[in-house]
């Protein structure tokens, strides 16, 4: 009997001196998901912009990023301020000129494809939020990390009937 509480106490005390070693760590967002943030959470202060459905179909994805550019209200540039986007389609285009690595924050659940002027995809370098992000900032509903040559792309953008989506787009400092 007085072995079983020797090894019980024993165990007991394995336990509470390898606890120690757990301990609890702390995460954050990184500062330029806490700037997107706060932008989100702006959105009287956005631009508003119109993305549109395509019924034309053009030779060149050059032709078709010059025809979106000539619609002053489906072109956005890299900025600190919000970008308010009424999508009218399920899959609609903007025009967007940038460089370098720059960060796409969207308030809703879309797919953002990207392609540059000579028609190729280009992929984003990443497009995961990390869960800190997900916790601090619920309003975060889709994040894109692209890096960019400097030049003209073509954004299209899938989803939902949704009315009026927010996008955040700025250089990833």
């Amino acid at each position: 009997m007085k072995k079983t509480h020797t090894i019980i106490i024993f165990m007991i005390l394995s336990l509470i001196v390898g606890c120690d070693d757990f301990k609890e760590e702390s995460f954050s967002m990184s500062q330029i998901d806490k700037r997107a943030c706060e932008q989100l959470n702006a959105d009287s202060l956005a631009v508003e912009n119109v993305a549109v459905g395509l019924d034309t179909s053009f030779t060149t994805m050059a032709d078709t990023i010059e025809y979106i550019k000539s619609l002053d209200s489906s072109m956005i540039s890299i900025s600190s301020d919000p970008w308010s986007v009424r999508i009218s389609k399920d899959t609609c285009f903007l025009s967007l000129n940038g460089s370098g690595e720059t960060l796409i924050v969207i308030n809703e659940s879309v797919d953002v494809t990207l392609f540059a002027e000579n028609g190729k995809n280009l992929p984003p370098e990443s497009f995961t939020i990390d869960l800190s992000t997900v916790s601090e900032c619920p309003e975060m509903k889709a994040r894109y990390l692209f890096n960019f040559v400097s030049g003209d792309y073509l954004m299209r953008i899938a989803g939902g009937k949704l009315t009026k989506t927010l996008f955040v787009i700025m250089n990833n400092e």
